[in-house]
């Protein structure tokens, strides 16, 4: 068997999908959060470019969906695309369209999610449709219905596959900033009036943007972190329920410091504070292009030697990638403890209004 290639922060998200080809063609795969220029964008165009069977992306605009498929299209004509609109900040638009892929007899099975859609630092505070503060709706809660809602299919995949069959989940370094605030989702109390273990690091938010924002009951960075958090712990919950039966790993992804849509609420100089923070810190903070972003989202997807996720302890390891290799060193501890995981996916059920149960 040949070696794994190296593959590192810069790799091309196109190189990665060409050195595991078979991870992916004829393959049906999901994308969430498809527009031009975006990080979304890109991980679809690294899929195909090795022929997948299905390539589904979703979005809230149909016509920014359309646009990506007509860039994808041109590039790669011979893929099946399909545009799923949801809106993943609303609970009932994410079930119409679940209910619509799951409806489609065309696609058996989804053997790769990418949960990568996303909001960032919204400057004021905002709930969603069904009464939740919009960045976790979105970035959590959404995704944690759909890919609920869509599990039948892909345990199907695990069930007739010989390759990975994989759930990816966005997260940032970022999380680091705050964990979920179990008592507080929306943002109603200050955060020195939190439990302890929901508070946000205020000395590294001080650190990082000259600020600690301990008196307000809002802020947006607050609120980014702690559904980047919410991913991670997400990841736990699916290895924990999936991989002992159907061997399906999930996985998540810092893709680095990318300059896409998803900056459009910080402003410049915010980003270059904090960006010369990480690297007053020894870390690399050099911006990706999207392809590059993309990478450990691919890596994380279709490389079939990466170890499954160690769960058997209370502080998780293995479920967090950047730069295209396991990085348990920059995992915050209430990000990897398994408790906090249980607690999240209870909570996450409570607002979704409904229980997934998995026959293991």
């Amino acid at each position: 068997m040949a070696p794994t290639p190296s593959f590192g922060p810069l790799s091309p998200a196109t190189e990665i999908a060409a050195a595991f080809p078979n991870a992916i063609h004829g393959k049906n795969i999901i994308v969430t959060g498809v527009s031009p220029n975006s990080l979304g964008l890109a991980t679809a165009g690294a899929f195909a470019s090795q022929s997948p069977a299905n390539l589904i992306l979703t979005g809230r605009s149909i016509d920014k969906v359309q646009a990506s498929i007509n860039l994808l299209r041109s590039a790669y004509p011979n893929v099946h695309y399909h545009a799923l609109i949801m809106d993943l900040a609303c609970q009932s638009s994410v079930r119409a369209a679940a209910s619509q892929l799951n409806h489609d007899t065309t696609i058996p099975t989804i053997d790769i999610l990418i949960n990568n859609a996303g909001v960032m630092a919204i400057p004021t505070l905002t709930l969603s449709a069904d009464g939740i503060e919009t960045t976790f709706a979105t970035n959590h809660l959404g995704h944690f219905l759909f890919t609920n809602l869509i599990l039948p299919k892909i345990i199907t995949a695990a069930q007739t596959s010989s390759t990975p069959t994989r759930i990816i989940n966005l997260t940032s370094f970022g999380h680091q900033f705050s964990p979920v605030r179990f008592s507080d989702i929306n943002f109603a109390h200050l955060p020195t009036d939190l439990p302890t273990d929901e508070q946000p690091d205020l000395p590294k938010t001080h650190f990082f943007t000259g600020n600690p924002h301990s008196t307000e009951p809002y802020y947006g960075f607050f609120s980014y972190a702690q559904s980047k958090t919410a991913n991670i712990l997400f990841s736990i919950s699916l290895n924990q329920k999936l991989h002992p039966k159907y061997g399906i790993s999930s996985y998540a992804v810092h893709p680095g410091a990318v300059d896409t849509n998803i900056n459009r609420h910080t402003t410049p100089s915010e980003i270059e504070r904090a960006l010369k923070r990480v690297e007053e810190l020894g870390f690399d903070a050099a911006s990706k292009t999207p392809e590059q972003g993309a990478n450990s989202s691919v890596f994380a997807a279709v490389n079939p030697d990466l170890s499954p996720v160690d769960v058997s302890s209370v502080e998780v390891r293995g479920m967090y990638l950047a730069d295209c290799k396991v990085d348990d060193e920059n995992v915050a501890r209430f990000a990897r403890d398994r408790g906090f995981a249980e607690r999240l996916w209870e909570l996450s059920e409570e607002l979704v209004m409904e229980r997934f149960e998995v026959e293991l």
